[in-house]
């Protein structure tokens, strides 16, 4: 049996590996393969190809054997422990406080541990490692199958390949959620759409217009599962300019920015907008009065930018009223969908907000909507909904050309004899497990309340010790058949 101060040594190591959408998991997943293989683990990485812009290449699945490493396809047997080794951290790097501004530099006390990923799944994956240990090699019946997925912001993409490649076939699954190690059998979907959006007639430049200010919100981003403590960068931006429209000021708009992880709120939007001469120190003194008090002022960030004789391209005004009523339907389709709520989950609702805005190219934004959405909403329900909305909206503004395309989609789980368990609100792949017919159970360390996904994201020793007594006990059951 492995020591404890073992278990914080290698914590703190892969914690402070970085392994988000742009870096990419295979530097993570080479040293717990490395680490596994001096444990007596037999282990293969196994490549993840993809075409999504904004996921690196370095993306592969860790896959570890207790025993023989052959995979019988025609017939399942063995059981899959899988857990996320990629994290999201937002875009905020200063609000990580514990970690003093880099989520990668981990911080152990004697309580826990604050880190990116110390609650997303990592340091769940090492608890499952040290309770595998005494098993390797060992004679047993059921092999145990250990594996470390990429990609699981996008669709949960390592475990859709894991699935299809059947690499491993399993009789039985064990996901991953911070369910405080309480095992659950439902899960909620996940829901991606992008709208791409583009004028049919470019925009003249508007001269007199030559007062530029720049004007960035902060929010908090966590997790969609864990909605009080979020704080979304859009509504603050989109309240405070939409005020300065109704106080009677005219500006024009020459940049729209919003990002957001997935399955998260956005916690950064920024917007450029430009005035003319007479209207300029009169703006200046509604900033003041708006978010000039400290309690505003550090959810604001404004840059008076210098004055601009020429003329300058702005960005249709109606593609903003296009931006915004798009995010007004999906904030009312969400309402829609929770008329019907659903008391077996916390929280008992579907969540989602409009998480990035960005421009593609001159007169071309597009916007990201997505929705954590509960298992008794049907997804192609769910999907013929919004296209019905998006077409209603197009029919409205006939000066622009509206393209939906699915980001992606990621399978739910409900299980008609498990619907009076408490089931977490997480995302996890045990929908696509289910689909695929295999028996699945989701379980892990931690909670959603331990701010998964957001700064200062932590956990507690003592409840990553029970966590490796949980799954010690687990397998060792499981592997006898």
């Amino acid at each position: 049996m492995l020591s404890f101060q073992k278990f914080k040594e290698h914590a703190k190591r892969i914690l402070s590996i970085s392994s988000h959408a742009e870096s990419g998991n295979e530097e993570v997943a080479r040293y717990l393969q490395s680490m596994m293989h001096d444990y007596g683990f037999k282990t293969q990485l196994q490549p993840v190809n993809h075409s999504v812009d904004r996921l690196s290449k370095r993306q592969c699945n860790l896959i570890g054997f207790t025993s023989d490493n052959l995979v019988d396809r025609s017939s399942r047997r063995g059981v899959l422990f899988i857990n996320p080794l990629d994290v999201t951290t937002g875009n905020l790097p200063h609000l990580w406080t514990v970690t003093q501004g880099n989520p990668q530099a981990p911080v152990l006390t004697e309580e826990g541990i604050v880190g990116a990923g110390a609650v997303q799944g990592k340091l769940d994956f090492l608890c499952r490692v040290f309770a595998a240990v005494d098993l390797v090699d060992k004679r047993h019946k059921s092999p145990l199958y250990l594996v470390g997925t990429c990609a699981s912001h996008f669709g949960m993409m390592g475990s859709r390949f894991l699935i299809e490649s059947l690499a491993v076939n399993p009789k039985e699954v064990y996901s991953f959620a911070p369910t405080g190690l309480r095992t659950a059998k439902q899960a909620p979907g996940q829901f991606s759409f992008t709208v791409d959006l583009e004028a049919s007639l470019k925009e003249r430049d508007s001269r007199g217009y030559n007062r530029a200010i720049d004007i960035t919100a902060f929010g908090l981003s966590v997790d969609f599962s864990n909605p009080e403590n979020a704080i979304n960068a859009f509504d603050l931006l989109m309240d405070l300019l939409l005020e300065a429209a109704e106080q009677g000021f005219d500006f024009q708009w020459s940049a729209l920015e919003t990002k957001g992880a997935s399955g998260t709120n956005p916690d950064i939007a920024r917007a450029q907008i430009s005035l003319t001469a007479f209207q300029f120190e009169d703006f200046k003194q509604f900033l003041r009065n708006k978010i000039g008090h400290e309690d505003q002022a550090r959810f604001f960030r404004v840059e008076f930018m210098g004055i601009s004789e020429g003329g300058t391209r702005f960005i249709p005004g109606e593609m903003i009223e296009v931006i915004l009523e798009l995010d007004y339907e999906w904030k009312n389709f969400i309402k829609g969908l929770n008329r019907d709520q659903n008391p077996n989950f916390n929280p008992t609702i579907s969540i989602g907000s409009l998480t990035r805005v960005y421009a593609k190219t001159s007169g071309k934004l597009a916007a990201t909507f997505e929705l954590r959405f509960l298992p008794n909403h049907a997804s192609s329900e769910i999907e013929e909904l919004w296209k019905a909305i998006l077409k209603r909206v197009s029919e409205k503004y006939t000066n622009f050309h509206f393209n939906l395309l699915r980001d992606y989609l990621v399978q739910g789980v409900q299980v008609e004899e498990a619907r009076s368990a408490m089931n977490s609100n997480y995302l996890s792949d045990a929908g696509w497990f289910h689909k695929s017919k295999f028996p699945v159970t989701i379980l892990g360390a931690g909670s959603a309340q331990n701010l998964a996904k957001a700064p200062n994201e932590g956990i507690a020793w003592a409840e990553l010790e029970r966590a490796i007594e949980v799954y010690r006990e687990l397998m060792t059951t499981a592997s006898r058949g």
